[in-house]
């Protein structure tokens, strides 16, 4: 499936909030691989809701891109960011799991999973080298297969 684009401009429109997709049942399996306690619930029937509201919160870590460009491509590539991450990782505490993509930066989509099963995009932003290593050496993030690693 092809991700669409975040389109921004919808916000001006009175619309609130859109739906970025939703999860694969290889993204779902993947998490309750990792970590059980999703297994009732995450399900690949609901959408990932991006909120007009998390614009402004997002664009506090604008100055943590590499440039602006970078910044609005990344934010147009959520919904891709999402369906085709480098690396999945869930925070210990707070239901969130993060979608990271290497592009120029590991970029960080940070979902918060509602105890109803509910996804909404929390914020984006770019990690470093040394916290990514930090996750996976912790055990809290781990490389996503892509089509390409189950063959090898």
């Amino acid at each position: 499936m092809t991700a669409k684009k975040l389109d921004i401009e919808l916000f001006s429109n009175d619309i609130k909030f859109q739906s970025v997709g939703k999860l694969s049942n290889e993204i779902v399996d993947f998490i309750i691989s990792k970590k059980p306690e999703f297994n009732n619930i995450l399900n690949s029937n609901t959408d990932v809701i991006f909120w007009e509201d998390r614009i402004k919160h997002i664009s506090a870590h604008k100055d943590d891109f590499i440039s602006d460009k970078a910044f609005f491509n990344c934010l147009e590539d959520i919904p891709s960011i999402i369906q085709t991450p480098d690396y999945i990782s869930i925070h210990p505490k707070d239901n969130s799991i993060l979608f990271i993509k290497d592009f120029s930066q590991h970029i960080s989509v940070a979902i918060r999973v509602s105890f109803h099963g509910n996804l909404s995009i929390r914020t984006m932003y770019p990690l470093m080298d040394s916290q990514l290593s930090n996750y996976i050496n912790k055990n809290r993030a781990w490389k996503f297969p892509t089509s390409i690693d189950k063959i090898i």
